[in-house]
């Protein structure tokens, strides 16, 4: 077992070396995860990655995304409130949209289609898709799994070409005892919050200890690049195995639709993100910010490219929030009503 761990981790440092030599985007994120990808789908090696990593990933993740926290970044956010409702009611309506297209096209019931196209929060619909045994489990994970895929590839080569985010500034980073203490708190303060189901636990449990610590005004260490690099590779590494070569297969005829699914989100995103962009802030915190991405992959890759990460973490929060409140709520009205129908027949 440890030397496919070990394996799997040389896999994925390779992928980092190469996207790194070819200067492409975020070679520490993006050079694990889709050589990883492929070494998992193409070769029959067996690959494994404990999920542990992904937590530590996370946890570094989130006490970057901590420290950008500041009073005068909480209140910088109450503007943005009115628009994190608009975009997400604009994506409501996409939602909608594009769930009867794929129900139709795909055969798929109205719920299941619902559940494949969720803009958002993979974690939350697979465990909702989970406890409502009449959705198909298995097409609602891939197609959650492909946007997730798409995003995570596309979103940095897509922020790159336009601005690319501020040179990273590396002023006043140093490893010292303080800092891995903090480390050890954040990921214990991620097990609590994993205990009580928050959504992201080992991401969020830290940003919020962060955030406190900033608004109390004790002085946190800043994080050093290298930590953040480790932490991607680690993310990158288990995103990358996200995907299994078996279930692949049995979901050819789906390809194209999730595929399609996952382009017009992210070109409507790319609209919206241009728009705000001429409006309220550069374009990177703004398609980081709207793009339907999780709140650790989006918030890291801000961390990385230097957006500005309260921002892009607060309209993934609030997406989150909209997920499980509202549209998680509906899809589940129409799974029972689907179900009262049958009952009926």
């Amino acid at each position: 077992m440890i030397f496919l761990f070990l394996r799997t981790f040389a896999i994925g440092l390779l992928g980092a070396v190469v996207f790194s030599i070819f200067g492409l985007p975020l070679p520490w994120l993006l050079g694990p995860m889709i050589v990883t990808l492929l070494f998992h789908l193409k070769a029959s090696w067996k690959m494994v990655w404990d999920s542990t990593f992904r937590n530590i990933g996370l946890v570094i993740a989130g006490y970057t995304i901590g420290y950008a926290f500041t009073l005068e970044a909480l209140q910088d956010m109450v503007n943005y409130f009115p628009m994190m409702i608009i975009i997400n009611i604009i994506f409501f309506v996409l939602f909608l949209g594009i769930s009867f297209l794929v129900s139709k096209w795909a055969k798929l019931d109205i719920g299941t289609a619902m559940a494949c196209c969720a803009p958002g929060g993979l974690q939350q619909v697979v465990v909702f898709a989970e406890e409502q045994k009449t959705l198909n489990i298995t097409v609602v994970t891939f197609y959650q799994v492909m946007r997730l895929l798409a995003i995570i590839t596309l979103v940095p080569f897509i922020v790159s070409s336009n601005n690319g985010g501020a040179a990273s500034d590396n002023t006043g980073e140093s490893y010292s005892l303080i800092l891995f203490g903090l480390l050890i708190l954040c990921y214990i303060v991620g097990m609590a919050c994993k205990l009580i189901k928050v959504p992201t636990a080992y991401l969020l449990g830290p940003v919020f200890f962060i955030m406190i610590c900033n608004l109390l005004s004790i002085q946190v260490p800043v994080m050093p690049e290298n930590l953040l690099h480790i932490a991607q590779l680690f993310i990158g590494i288990y995103v990358g195995l996200l995907l299994e070569r078996d279930k692949l297969k049995k979901m050819k005829s789906h390809i194209a639709y999730a595929i399609g699914s996952c382009v017009i989100l992210i070109s409507v995103a790319f609209f919206i993100s241009e728009w705000m962009a001429h409006q309220f802030m550069d374009f990177a915190t703004s398609f980081l910010s709207v793009v339907p991405g999780g709140v650790d992959q989006m918030g890291i890759i801000a961390a990385s490219i230097q957006a500005e990460v309260t921002v892009v973490t607060s309209f993934q929060l609030f997406r989150i929030i909209f997920l499980s409140v509202i549209i998680i709520p509906f899809v589940k009205y129409m799974v029972g009503r689907d179900q009262k129908k049958v009952r009926e027949q």
